[in-house]
């Protein structure tokens, strides 16, 4: 009977094992399938982070309610503000295995319904009018097909005392000076060679505040970055 019962054991560790080196066979090929992974989550730009989420709650006094990133793929942005907040979290991005990919590293980080992927497309936001606390992106609106359309959605979902950042190369003002400088150096090389891009690369549309008018957003300003990029704030 002894002999059985080891048996059982002996049996169940085995398929716990394979269970968990299949899990982490899945892991490993979304993070193959996710461009640009290891760079913003584990590598040269992933010190920004969190300095982002704590400006935003301290510019914006942030404590409840509802946050929507577009565009962050695995967003460590998100991951931090949900640390730092009791905001509901909605990582928006058309990366399916992005979103596949950041559904495992909620539930490892323990923010499972905090944190929240959403496959979609920006163009088209799968959220009601007047939705959103705070809209967030960093980086996304150079590939957004239709930046006007992009804007407009962003703008429809926005609560009215929410506030919207939508950014393009910028880091925050509060990354340590060491840190932003090696980052600085290297986004200005890569942006002086076409080579270096990331593949759908193409530059953010001129005239921003014009867009903004056009929208019909009232309250809006462009913050500038010397070097690299700027950051377009907006209310309702």
């Amino acid at each position: 009977m002894k002999r059985l019962h080891v048996c059982i054991v002996v049996g169940v560790l085995i398929s716990l094992m394979a269970a968990h080196a299949a899990a982490d066979d899945y892991v490993d090929m979304l993070k193959q399938k996710v461009p640009r992974y290891e760079r913003f989550t584990t590598g040269r730009f992933a010190p920004m982070y969190e300095p982002l989420a704590r400006q935003m709650v301290l510019d914006y006094k942030l404590k409840t309610g509802v946050a929507v990133e577009i565009g962050g793929s695995c967003s460590p942005f998100l991951m931090h503000l949900a640390r730092k907040t009791e905001m509901t979290c909605y990582a928006l991005d058309i990366d399916v295995w992005a979103m596949r990919l950041l559904g495992v590293m909620v539930d490892e980080a323990q923010l499972t319904g905090r944190v929240i992927p959403v496959e979609g497309d920006v163009q088209d936001l799968p959220f009601k009018d007047n939705f959103a606390d705070l809209i967030f992106s960093r980086g996304s609106i150079p590939f957004w097909p239709d930046q006007t359309l992009g804007l407009r959605e962003c703008y429809r979902i926005l609560k009215p005392g929410g506030v919207g950042y939508i950014g393009h190369g910028g880091f925050g003002r509060l990354l340590e000076p060491e840190e932003r400088a090696k980052m600085v150096k290297w986004r200005l090389g890569w942006g002086k060679n076409e080579e270096n891009r990331p593949e759908g690369w193409r530059g953010p549309k001129e005239g921003m505040l014009d867009m903004a008018r056009e929208i019909g957003i009232k309250e809006f300003r462009l913050i500038k970055e010397p070097q690299v990029g700027w950051w377009l704030e907006f209310r309702k």
